[in-house]
């Protein structure tokens, strides 16, 4: 499982390392992309911001450590919004690839988590614990 999982983590960050480096130079199928979901640029250069910190922390993640972690969880923000986005505003066809590619990078990040060392992924489990306590009290 750990090569089909760390395919599948190189796969995505061939996806994401290009997308990530067009909406950052203001490529214009990006522009247009956007232009046509009514909004505005910057949202793209957040996206592919995110989208870049997210690949360099996924090739770090490699080695087993939180770094694939949080990047794998950054994909899955940025793609849920992707998802939304596609299913809201284009036909249903591209919100099912967009789904997919969140389940992939939920898949990822997923196995990230299991490969941490268990001291690590204790202190993951319990800032998981205090953040969801928090958002119930809300606080």
């Amino acid at each position: 499982m750990d090569y089909a999982a760390q395919g599948i983590q190189l796969l995505i960050i061939l996806f994401f390392l290009p997308a990530a480096i067009f909406k950052l130079i203001g490529h214009p199928h990006m522009r247009k992309e956007f232009a046509r979901f009514h909004f505005p640029f910057w949202v793209a250069r957040l996206a592919g911001t995110v989208e870049l910190f997210a690949c360099v922390m996924l090739m770090i993640g490699f080695s087993g450590n939180v770094w694939g972690l949080l990047g794998g969880l950054l994909l899955v923000g940025v793609m849920a919004g992707a998802t939304w986005t596609n299913f809201a505003k284009r036909p249903p066809v591209f919100g099912w690839g967009t789904l997919v590619i969140l389940l992939l990078c939920v898949g990822v990040s997923a196995w990230q988590l299991g490969s941490l060392d268990p001291a690590c992924r204790t202190t993951v489990n319990h800032l998981t614990h205090c953040v969801t306590s928090a958002i119930g009290k809300g606080a």
